[in-house]
């Protein structure tokens, strides 16, 4: 297939209203072999290679911009004030290049693909040369459209509008399947490239979990408790699978990527034995007898990178399991699998612990007790409770319907999508944060935050975000959006123009290994809208 297919797809698809989008998709998946669909899946979505492989692009707007300038006979840092988006900027730059392929020959999607996932196995000391070259080549064949999605593959930001779920959809219309079909295997194997390339195969069927490559999660929602009921507490921890298998751990987040290299002190003291099996749990720590914050968590995680010594004693809470010696658990009733974590791991141990510990679960008959127990574990820096019901299977990657976390009635998590400098230059932190909420596979923005966070948050807070820009412009960056926001609101109101949006936000707790798919739903805010009367503003 030729790229010039996949970019004036994208295109097409980047304008077109949701309805029509996985059918323009779809267009361009019928009938291929397993290979071809697996790489066109992958341009697509501009996600070259499953999450759980540790590599990175390394690319960012600087040196992509840098590349671009040695193929252009246009003034770089000129479109970049006008356009200020790579991709547009990389378009417009292609109009006047200055120099030509040696062959005009059209690009290949698999020769894209090829160079890209390339450039993400590169590293070492003359690895940004060789980067710089490789895109050099491909911007100078690349015609303005394709070079444009080139650009935006590099950066990880396709803007166009399609995700899993409409790929879910397209690849059910193409290839003539149920759409519920491909939405389990890709729970199961959370990569789309490797579904589309099995349902050509016609293996779907026979994905099942597998030791060593994560599952989507289940996703736990704000709700109420049902009571009577059993609740466990909630710590502000990171989200991992913890994997055994073969006397070897992994640790994954809840974004699927691979911590296991930054916790080799913890998995090297677990007691492997000779069991495979896969666990929900969160990473947490203990600084001086407490219970460390999320912040503090993803300093320890990037001790290595910023070459910092960390004082934090991590340990894993496992709350569900999920796989036990080849036999998949997630139908069985919630009571059935922690009965068989405990019989793994034991009974529960007390705050603060070393290794891995089963989380403590209690049954609790009244509101009265709830709210004391909630009380008690916000007091030693949890979150809230998580509402389990007994009979109640694990759902990958859906949000169960039957378990709940529980929180503050008028707190929403939402996603940063953008985060602006306060007043004064533009070396000053980055105070105002604009979140979003899911609408389908897209990320719909409801308001702006700021107030509530301590000093040292709001400075991990800029430091992390900074390392997730996308586009950076004279007022702030456009970051991918993996930073959630837990904030206090006092409810919401719908705009004529700019729709619904939060009133009074503060933030309340910040998670830094998020994904759009742990936003709150638009639905959510929505309720809100009629339940507590403000004046707008």
């Amino acid at each position: 297939m030729l790229y010039s297919q996949i970019a004036a797809a994208l295109d097409e698809i980047s304008l077109a209203e949701r309805s029509r989008k996985a059918e323009l998709a779809a267009s361009l998946l019928a009938d291929p072999d397993s290979r071809s669909i697996c790489i066109t899946v992958r341009l697509l979505l501009g996600v070259l290679w499953p999450p759980w492989e540790s590599r990175e692009m390394g690319i960012g707007p600087e040196a992509l911009l840098k590349a671009l300038d040695g193929v252009s006979k246009e003034n770089i840092s000129t479109l970049r004030e006008g356009l200020g988006e790579s991709g547009k900027i990389c378009e417009a730059a292609l109009q006047s290049k200055n120099q030509h392929p040696l062959a005009e020959e059209p690009l290949q999607a698999a020769s894209v693909y090829g160079r890209l996932e390339k450039i993400s196995r590169m590293s070492g000391p003359e690895s940004e040369q060789r980067k710089d070259a490789i895109l050099r080549g491909l911007f100078l064949e690349a015609t303005p459209q394709e070079g444009k999605y080139i650009a935006r593959t590099a950066l990880g930001n396709m803007l166009a509008g399609i995700g899993p779920k409409t790929m879910i959809q397209a690849l059910g219309i193409a290839l003539h399947l149920d759409p519920q079909d491909l939405q389990k295997a890709y729970n199961l194997m959370p990569e789309m490239g490797l579904v589309a390339e099995a349902a050509v195969q016609g293996t779907l069927e026979g994905l099942r979990i597998k030791p060593g490559r994560p599952i989507r999660p289940m996703i736990v929602c704000p709700g109420k408790a049902m009571i009577p009921g059993t609740f466990l507490p909630k710590y502000a921890g990171l989200r991992v699978q913890l994997h055994m298998s073969g006397g070897e751990v992994s640790v994954f987040t809840s974004r699927l990527k691979n911590l296991t290299a930054y916790l080799n002190g913890l998995c090297q003291g677990l007691d492997v034995g000779k069991d495979d099996w896969i666990v929900d749990a969160d990473l947490i720590g203990f600084l001086d007898g407490r219970v460390c914050d999320q912040a503090e968590m993803v300093r320890y995680i990037n001790r290595r990178r910023l070459s910092r010594r960390s004082r934090v004693s991590p340990a894993l809470l496992a709350y569900d399991l999920i796989y036990f010696n080849g036999m998949d658990l997630t139908d069985l009733a919630y009571r059935e699998r922690h009965k068989k974590l405990l019989d793994i791991l034991g009974e529960p141990r007390d705050l603060p612990f070393r290794g891995i510990s089963a989380a403590e679960e209690r049954r609790l008959e009244s509101d009265d007790k709830i709210q004391n127990y909630l009380n008690c574990v916000m007091k030693s820096g949890g979150r809230g409770l998580v509402s389990r019901d007994p009979d109640a299977p694990y759902r990958p990657g859906g949000c169960s319907e039957r378990d709940f976390l529980l929180m503050d009635e008028a707190t929403i998590s939402a996603v940063v999508v953008r985060a602006e400098y306060g007043r004064g230059s533009k070396g000053q932190r980055l105070t105002r944060f604009q979140v979003a909420l899911k609408g389908n596979d897209e990320l719909v923005a409801v308001g702006w935050a700021s107030g509530g966070l301590k000093p040292r948050d709001a400075s991990a807070l800029d430091e992390h975000l900074r390392g997730l820009a996308l586009e950076e412009d004279e007022g702030g960056i456009n970051v991918r959006p993996e930073v959630i926001l837990s904030m206090k609101i006092s409810g919401a109101a719908r705009f004529v123009r700019e729709g619904l949006r939060i009133l009074q936000p503060k933030i309340v707790d910040m998670r830094f290994d998020g994904s759009p798919e742990e936003a709150d739903g638009l639905e959510r805010l929505d309720s809100m809208v009629d339940n507590i009367r403000k004046r707008m503003v």
